[in-house]
């Protein structure tokens, strides 16, 4: 099952110099995908678990998911392809491995998409009661979903532009929210004693994951970026750093400054909070500010998500035209439609709850599976070449296994379940596709030898 194409380079064809991603582009392609809906979404969940100490589950989470990052980006610095996850799965752990982990990065990455454009009229609601109703949410969705969908179709530079302006645009109402709560915390909303115990902790830096994920995007496109060995590891990892501070510093405000923070149900605790020290327009500017960032998240995840699935294509696990490349756009337009299509379907279908709680154990599966591999390709493969290298040995990849394994087991046995299902779906896709191509040939042999 598949081809054996050498997962060092990339097997398309560029074209120009037009198509590329240059640094800017791939660090604000993580930086955009890691700053979705989480962080307008889940800081009152948090400070409900852990009140107080919430403010430092970010940092934690942080910390013990750069272990992961390195990983990351020493696999990024080291394979020049598109396909991140599944690349690094299929040189380290065979072909039937490589596949899986590259189906369930595709079908995370769809569930992802369809969550964040679901979400969205959560925070549109503040501008008009009509997006509380369930059609107008799914129509919403889905006509963002296609809209993006289109745009990368035209060009991976045109999806590039877009993703920077967005990443821009959605951190400028953050800054003002932190800039400006920051002098307006009371020093009694801290009041009280830090419980660091494991079941508290534990669960924030668990609840941390969702907002934290975005930074394994990056390597995905690595066969369209400049100098991937250079830009692919510092933009993963920078990524990733910069937005655990930008995360660290909310929380800080919104503690600070919301008292009712981990007591409400609420949808959009931080344009709550912002209306009690900037008043009526500081709600508006971070709805605002929400709407930007979780569209933001679905542009750039149109950028990413379909280059999982042209990588399978290409391999020939997949049907092949799925990989075909648009001879004047320069991008896998096949898989862009799909892909934009599934996802439209499941943000017709699905709400945002069910959504999330889908796609965790499809991230941590992937961070295991490629945590494994640096381990694994440092014994099976000491001359690969390796512009970055986590330091430590193999400190840094067994604590991303480890981790790994600890978030693995806090999810839900209707996540476990799910997550199985679309292993067998991808399988069995994988294998009827294969034995079709392959009675196909026998016939067209048989056809021509008499």
């Amino acid at each position: 099952m598949g081809s054996k194409n050498d997962g060092r380079e990339n097997t398309l064809n560029p074209g120009d110099k037009g198509r590329f991603l240059s640094f800017f582009d791939v660090l604000c392609l993580g930086i955009n995908a890691i700053i979705g809906s989480g962080i307008f979404l889940f800081p009152g969940k948090l400070a409900h678990v852990a009140g107080p100490s919430s403010i430092f589950a970010f940092g934690i989470c942080g910390l013990l998911l750069a272990t992961v990052g390195l990983c990351y980006a020493e696999l990024g610095s080291s394979f020049r392809r598109n396909g991140a996850d599944y690349v690094y799965a299929r040189e380290a752990f065979g072909n039937k491995a490589g596949f899986l982990i590259g189906w369930i990065a595709w079908a995370t990455a769809c569930f992802s998409w369809a969550a964040v454009a679901n979400a969205i009229s959560a925070y549109m609601a503040q501008f008009h009661p009509a997006f509380k109703t369930v059609w107008l949410v799914k129509i919403t969705a889905c006509a963002l979903i296609g809209f993006f969908g289109t745009i990368n179709f035209y060009g991976i530079k045109l999806g590039a532009y877009t993703v920077n302006a967005f990443t821009i645009s959605k951190t400028l109402p953050l800054a003002i929210f932190v800039f400006v709560g920051l002098f307006n915390l009371e020093p009694s909303n801290f009041a009280g004693s830090l419980d660091f115990s494991f079941p508290v902790m534990g669960s924030a830096v668990f609840l941390c994951l969702w907002p934290l994920q975005g930074f394994e995007r990056i390597p995905v496109v690595a066969g369209e970026t400049q100098n991937p060995s250079k830009y692919i590891p510092m933009a993963t990892v920078g990524s990733l750093f910069v937005v655990v501070l930008i995360y660290t510093f909310v929380q800080i405000v919104a503690v600070g400054t919301f008292p009712a923070l981990g007591t409400i149900d609420s949808r959009k605790p931080l344009a709550d909070a912002a209306s009690l020290f900037l008043g009526g327009w500081g709600g508006l500017l971070m709805a605002v500010g929400a709407v930007i960032s979780m569209t933001g998240y679905s542009a750039g995840n149109a950028m990413s998500s379909p280059r999982y699935l042209s990588v399978l294509a290409e391999d020939g696990y997949l049907p092949t035209f799925i990989a075909k490349i648009h001879e004047k756009h320069l991008t896998p337009s096949n898989a862009i439609l799909l892909t934009t299509f599934i996802s439209a379907i499941m943000a017709l279908f699905l709400n945002f709850d069910t959504l999330i709680d889908i796609s965790n154990l499809a991230v941590v599966s992937q961070y295991f599976s490629t945590c494994l591999a640096v381990i694994w390709l440092r014994y099976s493969r000491p001359d690969l070449p390796r512009a970055f290298k986590a330091p430590g040995g193999l400190i840094i990849p067994i604590i991303g296994c480890i981790i790994s394994v600890w978030l693995i087991k806090q999810v839900k046995l209707q996540e476990f379940l799910f997550t199985v299902g679309i292993v067998f779906l991808g399988a069995f896709l994988s294998w009827l596709y294969n034995h079709l191509s392959v009675s196909s040939s026998q016939k067209s042999q048989v056809s021509n030898g008499s």
